[in-house]
């Protein structure tokens, strides 16, 4: 119903508009019988659907699909930036080489659901030969991204 009237007002509208600024001669007045003419047809498009299918749907209008393929499409482009910004990153702060797995999720903010990181090598840091890295290269991404991070 929202819609409905949305649209019968954005007709309304754009016709008052278009009547302000057409010519006064013959062409106005061909504008601004059409513009009634269109807005009759506006109004009256919800009672030809219902005497066509035999229900009065208002909504119909705003029902909306999401592009699966679309969204799916723009998560992996998402995610194959954050690979390289998260890789250029570890490689920056830990002196190691390694390849980044994002996986985000299709809804409206296409939010990470999960980060994963394949340290190449041992994962020992070859300033502190003795210090494994992996549990700090885990906790700087999870704090920076704010994202459950797997590193191995």
């Amino acid at each position: 119903m929202k819609t409905y009237i949305l649209a019968v007002a954005g007709v309304i509208l754009l016709s008052a508009v278009l009547t302000m600024i057409a010519p006064s001669g013959r062409m106005g007045k061909f504008i601004k019988g059409s513009m009634k003419l269109f807005i009759l047809v506006v109004m009256i498009s919800p009672v030809v659907s219902w005497v066509k299918g035999g229900t009065l749907d208002l909504s119909a209008a705003s029902k909306i699909a999401s592009d699966e393929e679309y969204l799916r499409a723009c998560a992996e482009k998402l995610a194959e930036e954050d690979e390289a910004e998260i890789s250029a990153f570890v490689a920056e702060e830990f002196l190691v080489e390694c390849d980044v797995e994002v996986a985000r999720k299709t809804d409206a903010y296409f939010t990470r659901e999960k980060i994963r990181i394949f340290v190449r090598g041992d994962g020992i840091n070859a300033e502190d030969g003795h210090k494994h890295i992996l549990t700090d290269i885990r906790e700087a991404v999870e704090a920076r991204y704010g994202t459950e991070t797997e590193v191995t």
